[in-house]
């Protein structure tokens, strides 16, 4: 049914070298396990595509015209490729082991699973953010007004990082999108990326209808990758306005408008002050967020 075990798909913009060393650690460490490689290029300009087109003659590489986005970009690949499993890596990660190959054998062992991820490092080798939970409009309030004592139910979910120091293989409601290895047949049936997100929130949206859906979605520390988180994006206070704007797109998908203006409200309250140091930039992002 399936011409290949595991498709692996990244995006890439502007990380020629970047991507590179990701392209150059899958074909080095990973071994047992039938694969491609998807390079989904959002027009960079930096010369990655000549690139990947002389050292990595074997990768399936499709150039857009322009930079669409994270989601509509993996979801190109995904919809041409027949593998029974996706695997979604950004070009800021490095395998450290044969990471493919472990995930799809624990996939393979656990068929009630539909999404896994592995530990995250950063280059020094420490623990950094893999997975994470569903922002709901309790903790997003407790959250900001740093109300955990108040709320520890909450206080337990604001607290826990993300970065499974513990090296547990357990449930979680997200693998952030630098490593998410996705069953096909599920996508199939759930649906792919959402393409209203241009950046962030795009896999918490993704699994929150794969949760829906009875599934679940374990994180798996024995498979380990580097991830030199936020190399492969830029402009610290543009990637902030893009995360707030999918938080927002998020929240409206999931649990509709009901208490989506005070969401927007309380979304709104920390990036105040930075209207001072940035006001057309963070103006322009108020306005946008006013038509969600």
């Amino acid at each position: 049914m399936y011409s290949v075990d595991v498709s692996v798909i990244l995006v890439s913009y502007n990380t020629k070298e970047l991507t590179e060393n990701c392209l150059k650690s899958i074909f080095e460490k990973t071994q047992g396990v039938n694969f491609n490689v998807w390079v989904v290029d959002n027009n960079s300009t930096d010369g990655t595509c000549e690139m990947i087109a002389g050292n990595f003659p074997q990768v399936n590489l499709i150039e857009n015209k322009d930079n669409i986005g994270f989601g509509a970009a993996n979801n190109i690949a995904i919809k041409k490729s027949d593998a029974k499993y996706i695997f979604l890596l950004n070009t800021d990660t490095i395998l450290i082991n044969n990471a493919i190959k472990i995930l799809f054998d624990y996939m393979e062992q656990n068929p009630k699973i539909a999404a896994t991820g592995g530990n995250l490092y950063d280059i020094d080798g420490n623990n950094v953010h893999s997975y994470g939970y569903f922002q709901t409009l309790k903790s997003k309030f407790v959250k900001t007004f740093h109300l955990n004592n108040l709320f520890p139910s909450e206080k337990l979910r604001n607290s826990d990082k993300g970065e499974n120091q513990e090296n547990e293989n357990k449930q979680v409601e997200i693998i952030i999108g630098a490593d998410l290895f996705l069953r096909k047949s599920v996508l199939d049936e759930v649906g792919l990326f959402d393409e209203d997100f241009f950046l962030y929130y795009e896999e918490s949206e993704l699994q929150f209808r794969i949760n829906k859906a009875g599934y679940k979605i374990f994180i798996n520390p024995e498979a380990k990758i580097y991830h030199l988180e936020g190399k492969s994006s830029s402009g610290r206070v543009v990637s902030r306005t893009y995360k707030m704007e999918s938080e927002i797109i998020f929240f409206k998908k999931c649990y509709g408008k009901r208490y989506l203006t005070l969401y927007k409200i309380i979304c709104c309250i920390p990036n105040l002050i930075r209207i001072l140091f940035h006001p057309i930039i963070i103006c322009k992002t108020f306005k946008r967020i006013r038509n969600i």
